[in-house]
């Protein structure tokens, strides 16, 4: 993961702006997706933050694990997790690295458009392939990203190329995508598509992001 995308989220100052971001429930294309896992499904959730999608899956009967490269946010979610006497497990991780054995999850998922911050094609390609080292067969792997198409024609002032950069101070930005490159990672990477499209936040307001659901071959 790059330094200063590590960096940034450990700043006091964003990890306070992530608390406000819980609204208690899944996005509505997040919710789509997730009546696709299994029953019970055990889930590593990569790039959990404070624990938004952690504790709504949790909270829906799914057993999960939150991954993230801010510790910082880690500590946050832990403290949240025992607080309200959430089973959830939160670890601290390097943001390439993978700190779990072979085939543990039912379910991988990489949400809140994290997937853009895995900057260039080879390293997208080397985290979906760890992910799949981790998911039992045929595992589901659940990522997204946001829509350069959307971003044309609603935040063009934001973007330089297909870099997303929505802060001023421009130490980070978001990679985007067409849904076909969405597609075609997970495929190179060893996977099967079971759908994929553009999902709905909470209110039309809102937006829309690209996202894809793939089978481990």
């Amino acid at each position: 993961m790059n330094s200063n995308v590590i960096a940034w989220y450990e700043k006091k100052e964003h990890i306070d702006e992530m608390k406000g971001w819980d609204k208690g429930k899944l996005k509505i294309w997040e919710q789509q997706v997730t009546n696709n896992f299994p029953s019970g499904a055990k889930i590593l959730d990569i790039g959990s933050g404070m624990g938004r999608e952690a504790f709504a899956l949790y909270r829906q009967g799914f057993e999960v694990v939150g991954l993230d490269m801010s510790k910082a946010a880690v500590d946050n979610a832990y403290e949240e997790a025992v607080k309200h006497g959430s089973n959830v497990k939160f670890y601290h991780y390097d943001g390439e690295h993978i700190p779990f054995g072979d085939g543990m999850f039912d379910v991988v998922i990489i949400w809140s458009q994290t997937f853009g911050l895995l900057y260039g094609k080879s390293n997208k390609d080397s985290f979906l392939k760890e992910c799949k080292r981790v998911l039992r067969p045929k595992g589901l792997l659940s990522y997204s990203g946001h829509s350069l198409q959307y971003l044309r024609e609603h935040h063009n002032d934001c973007l330089d190329g297909d870099k997303f950069y929505p802060y001023i101070e421009r130490d980070i930005y978001w990679e985007t995508f067409s849904i076909e490159e969405l597609e075609n990672y997970a495929k190179q990477a060893g996977y099967d598509n079971v759908m994929s499209g553009e999902g709905e936040i909470y209110v039309p307001e809102d937006g829309i992001v690209l996202y894809c659901l793939s089978k481990a071959q």
